[in-house]
């Protein structure tokens, strides 16, 4: 759809209106103005011309899917009209090969791979899932809409309209987005109520505000956590550092002073530095586990200005490893063009934390506060309002697929989460009964201790998740996927501990 007026369309040269149309009408609303603007701005026809389609040609090599076969201007109604249509090739391929089920998967795979959708893993599902998933409209538009937000963005960001000067950290179209579909998932929640065996009714909104998907309680949680770290590495004696680690400057698209275009920037969009920084991680860790250096603590993603995306740490590790774990860190981060200008000063930067100046929690505070809701925040980095940064932060993880934050290291979450579940523990060993009272008191330190310490292995700590097959209570009949019956659906149930299970999930949810 055209974005631009026919009244505007008419003062540029009458043979060039259909390349123009035809160049611009597959981009988003905003993306058609600037490059319009752009267009008439250059007086000379050939190069204007040229400019308009090398500019458009050099952002399709970016997208994950051609404009031509999942266009950029397209409304909700189009995506499922489209999904829809997708629905029915796939029915069409499944029909002309029927009883040839490798060649109708191969054939569906095609299909997915040229909308840039990666089709259902082998490893994780049947083949008659796989088929019928291929083949369902709501798995298609899920995954279209996937697809046109982080083209959008790519989109938006290739063309300079994502930094600190105009949309900062996301394009206000994906904001937008990420609003409106946030409005429609508290709207279906709040309307949506579920019933126990109890009879006791709550709504799916009162329900998700109990849990960490409450903001207020993620980020108190995740408060809790770091400090309970903090405070056995001081009984422990070990040292904890503060870390950013950045990616390099052809990752990103303008300078943070000014917004400018940046003359290194190669292309690449915040998944694909994203997949850099998380490469990079696995062979530091590699090379830690070889040298036998242990550490624990978190992991936060933060987008820079421009949605380009750096890492902060905070580490806790033994006095005797401290040097090396910099060492290997710093090394590793600066073996892609580090000899580039400014990669010394800002690639990865380390500040060891001393305790009698400053609390190690305090330092990550104020990223989990700007990454979460912004609360009892002044400023953001940029000086931009701190709420609104947050809810641009937000709609950028969304965007790009992006964990914001991860434990490093430690006991499992999980197992603290079930155990607050409990609001009290009969009849079990003394050991259960005092990891139960430290993460229901809502201390970490104690419980990390009694679980088996901090570098114990996830198999040997005193407590692990219980998952059990899922359970129509009122037939006994084991659930599935709606996708295939031999896709068995396993679920938390509580946890384990010497052999013995203790249900922490006991209500059996239904629509009312």
């Amino acid at each position: 759809m055209l974005a631009i007026a026919d009244s505007e369309l008419a003062k540029i040269d009458w043979d060039d209106r259909a390349f123009v149309k035809e160049r611009l009408s597959l981009l988003p609303a905003k993306a058609q103005k600037i490059l319009f603007a752009r267009y008439k701005a250059i007086s000379n026809k050939q190069v204007r011309n040229t400019d308009l389609r090398e500019l458009v040609d050099g952002l399709t090599t970016k997208l994950t899917v051609s404009p031509e076969t999942l266009s950029l201007s397209m409304s909700e109604d189009e995506l499922r009209e489209e999904a829809e249509n997708l629905v029915d090739a796939a029915l069409s391929i499944r029909r002309a090969m029927m009883g040839n089920e490798q060649e109708t998967l191969s054939s569906l795979t095609a299909l997915c791979l040229s909308y840039g959708i990666t089709p259902p893993e082998e490893k994780k599902y049947t083949l008659e899932g796989r088929l019928r998933r291929l083949s369902d409209k709501s798995w298609w538009l899920r995954r279209l809409r996937r697809a046109l937000r982080a083209n959008i963005e790519t989109t938006m960001r290739h063309f300079g309209e994502v930094n600190r000067c105009k949309a900062i950290y996301c394009s206000d179209e994906t904001l937008t987005a990420r609003t409106a579909q946030k409005f429609h998932q508290t709207g279906y929640l709040s309307k949506t109520v579920m019933t126990n065996q109890h009879g006791q009714s709550f709504s799916l909104l009162e329900l998700s505000q109990k849990g960490v998907s409450d903001p207020k309680i993620r980020k108190t949680e995740l408060m809790v956590r770091a400090r309970g770290f903090e405070d056995l590495a001081n009984e422990l004696g070990h040292v904890a550092t503060f870390l950013t680690i950045t990616c390099p400057s052809k990752y990103h698209r303008s300078y943070a002073t000014t917004g400018d275009d940046n003359p290194k920037w190669q292309g690449y969009t915040p998944a694909e530095a994203q997949t850099y920084l998380n490469e990079n991680w696995k062979l530091v860790r590699a090379k830690l586990q070889r040298e036998d250096v242990r550490f624990y603590g978190f992991r936060v993603v933060e987008p820079q200005h421009d949605g380009t995306p750096h890492w902060h740490l905070l580490l806790f590790v033994e006095p005797r490893h401290y040097d090396t774990l910099i060492n290997i860190m710093r090394d590793y981060a600066m073996r892609e063009d580090g000899d580039e200008n400014g990669a010394d000063k800002h690639r990865f930067t380390e500040v060891r934390i001393d305790p009698n100046k400053g609390s190690a929690t305090g330092y990550i505070a104020k990223y989990i506060s700007k990454n979460i809701d912004g609360e009892n925040l002044e400023a953001g980095v940029y000086g931009e309002d701190p709420k609104c940064a947050a809810a641009r932060v937000d709609a950028w993880a969304a965007c790009w697929s992006i964990r914001q934050f991860q434990q490093l290291g430690g006991c499992s979450v999980t197992v603290w989460r079930e155990l607050r579940r409990l609001k009290a523990m009969m009849g079990e060993s003394k050991l259960v009964t005092e990891i139960h009272e430290a993460a229901d008191k809502g201390c970490w330190k104690t419980f990390t201790d009694l679980m088996g310490g901090v570098f114990c292995k996830r198999t040997e700590q005193a407590i692990a998740p219980h998952y059990e097959l899922a359970v129509d209570t009122a037939t006994g009949v084991v659930k599935t996927s709606m996708y295939s019956e031999e896709e068995l659906l396993k679920v938390l149930k509580g946890i384990s501990s010497g052999g013995k299970t203790i249900i922490t999930r006991t209500n059996e949810w239904h629509l009312s």
